[in-house]
């Protein structure tokens, strides 16, 4: 070959060699996230796409960022991207689902939810994240099916039981709801074991909240036992009708927050319900 040539093609060469992208980008992005060097991953993410936009695992991790903060709005644009360039990854489809559910979109969350059982039909049973969007959706039957599917992976649940009573009252009504109660035989969180005999009926929503404070617990458990305590009572008076107490509760759930996705499931309540606070 002519030197002349070698010298031109390795000039029109080195410009597409310069922008390859490096797969260690992305390997490195993912050990920054998982350190939670959140502002690093991003950086690394930003410098991979820069040189190769069709690649879904990069939308995926750059979603995942806001997600992380609970940036909802800010994930669902890579989160359809990275679906768009890969419509056969089951993950993508249940971060999707989240953010959407958490933005209150809650069928488009649930066609989500749907779409991962489909296509991971092995992983089904843990989805418990669908029932409680099932529910918001007015899909009564399948949250029921969802959960009762939940019990065969995790059948001592209190909040499992809950929610596949609030589905059922939904569906047929709070007496069948309750002659189906799915039994529990320990849940160790306070105060669960109360929670399921008010869903059973052997118990009154002042007995929950007397459970929550009892035996001195530190600030910060008081405040998850208060919010897990009106959250269900909320569930609860939602269930058999009483609007009005569910209302007040879930509104005093909202005032001891915790970092939980229950937490998130208590916003987008007031949110669809339209009760104060709705701020998401």
């Amino acid at each position: 070959m002519p030197t002349r040539f070698i010298l031109v093609l390795t000039i029109f060469l080195l410009p597409a060699l310069a922008l390859a992208a490096d797969p260690a980008l992305l390997t490195d992005a993912e050990q920054a996230y998982a350190q939670d060097r959140k502002t690093e991953a991003l950086t690394l993410i930003n410098q991979y796409l820069a040189t190769d936009t069709q690649n879904p695992k990069a939308y995926l991790l750059r979603a995942l960022i806001p997600s992380a903060d609970s940036q909802w709005a800010d994930a669902l644009p890579d989160f359809d991207k990275a679906i768009a360039l890969d419509p056969n990854h089951p993950a993508t489809y249940q971060r999707r689902a989240i953010a959407r559910f958490m933005l209150g979109h809650v069928k488009d969350a649930c066609d989500d939810f749907d779409a991962f059982n489909a296509k991971a039909p092995d992983a089904a049973p843990q989805n418990w994240q669908r029932g409680i969007a099932l529910y918001y959706a007015g899909r009564y039957d399948d949250g029921v099916k969802q959960f009762e599917l939940h019990r065969t992976v995790n059948p001592d649940d209190v909040e499992n039981a809950a929610w596949h009573f609030a589905c059922l009252a939904r569906a047929n009504s709070p007496a069948a709801a309750r002659a189906a109660l799915i039994p529990i035989e320990g849940d160790p969180r306070v105060p669960m074991a109360q929670i399921h005999q008010m869903f059973a009926g052997k118990a009154t929503p002042a007995d929950v909240l007397t459970a929550a404070t009892a035996n001195n617990p530190t600030p910060n458990e008081l405040n998850r036992h208060l919010f897990y305590a009106h959250l269900y009572i909320a569930l609860y008076c939602e269930s058999i009708g009483k609007d009005e107490e569910a209302k007040k509760h879930l509104t005093e759930s909202l005032k001891h927050e915790v970092p939980d996705y229950m937490y998130g499931v208590a916003k987008v309540h007031a949110q669809l319900r339209k009760w104060p606070p709705a701020k998401m």
